[in-house]
């Protein structure tokens, strides 16, 4: 059974279980927390590095999606929260659940927008896990049938993908693989999605 004593002005979800209590699913903003006001004014971080804020074409209070530095596909994107945060364990409820309701709504709009047919989200925990930027992230790849030959070569070329960044990164701090012009005409399509 739902209860419905939610004005439109709530703040949270609440679903009744089978033990008639009510647990907290997400945190939620009556309007929209995107502002392109408040993209300029915003200066972004990706664990060490600092980001470009041309690279960045959604934020909200909580995370924020730019465009890749060494994309896969057309359209790979990242979504991070602001804060620097290494492992998914250590953000919190809030923020985990902007993360993920980021991610949705930006990879609704790339899908769209790229005429795909499906999504790959990845989140890399870790080093051992491929994780080269300690900054939790996760990969929005719009996909279309016959971009890999095998589906999963995705994972193995992500994992490539990372370690060459780092390599990139660590030898070379002005990020010169994708130019920030190429970049910020890519965030400028998608900021127009929004």
């Amino acid at each position: 059974m739902l209860k419905h004593n939610l004005t439109p002005l709530s703040n949270f979800l609440q679903f009744h279980s089978k033990s008639n209590h009510f647990f907290h699913l997400a945190r939620i903003s009556s309007s929209s927390s995107h502002s392109q006001s408040k993209m300029e004014a915003t200066s972004y971080m990706f664990g060490p590095y600092k980001i470009d804020k041309k690279e960045v074409f959604y934020s909200t209070d909580l995370s924020y999606a730019l465009v890749n530095l060494r994309p896969l596909l057309l359209g790979h994107v990242l979504v991070c929260p602001r804060r620097e945060v290494q492992r998914f364990a250590e953000l919190t409820t809030d923020e985990t659940s902007d993360l993920w309701l980021t991610a949705q709504k930006v990879g609704k709009q790339l899908e769209s927008y790229h005429k795909a047919s499906s999504l790959t989200f990845a989140i890399q925990d870790g080093p051992q896990a491929g994780q080269t930027v300690p900054h939790v992230h996760i990969h929005i790849i719009p996909r279309k049938s016959g971009d890999f030959e095998k589906n999963d070569e995705i994972y193995d070329a992500l994992d490539v993908k990372e370690k060459e960044m780092k390599q990139s990164l660590d030898l070379d701090k002005e990020r010169k693989d994708r130019s920030i012009e190429e970049m910020a005409e890519e965030a400028d399509k998608y900021r127009k999605l929004f």
